[in-house]
């Protein structure tokens, strides 16, 4: 399932495993041309993470409903049901994260996007 992860992970993994997730749920709602999708986008994310998913976390129930409507609810439910897995501990997205971290973010972010891939790859 999109949410197993193991127990002890790094804030900054966490917020690259919750970046894939939303990042996925704005491609089943808007297609290829959604914002966090974007090239250079996770790269800026990675050193500022809160800012940039600021704007699409008030968004994930409209992505949620979007997806849907687009025959893509088989795959947007479970990763919007994950969502809550990746949120930090304090609930709060950081708003930056230092270089040493970034890596564990990709980390993340890159795991988290081949497991949704797997599990629900894109319809073609």
């Amino acid at each position: 399932m999109t949410s197993a992860q193991p127990v002890r992970h790094s804030e900054a993994y966490r917020c690259g495993r919750l970046y894939a997730a939303v990042a996925a749920l704005q491609r089943l709602a808007q297609n290829e041309h959604h914002g966090l999708g974007q090239p250079g986008v996770a790269e800026k994310a990675a050193a500022r993470p809160e800012p940039h998913l600021r704007e699409p976390l008030r968004e994930i129930v409209h992505y949620l409903v979007q997806a849907r409507i687009r025959g893509q609810g088989a795959a947007a439910d479970p990763v919007f049901r994950s969502l809550t897995d990746f949120l930090p501990p304090a609930k709060n997205v950081p708003t930056s994260l230092n270089v040493d971290e970034r890596p564990d973010f990709h980390r993340g972010r890159e795991e988290q996007a081949a497991l949704i891939a797997k599990e629900h790859p894109p319809r073609r």
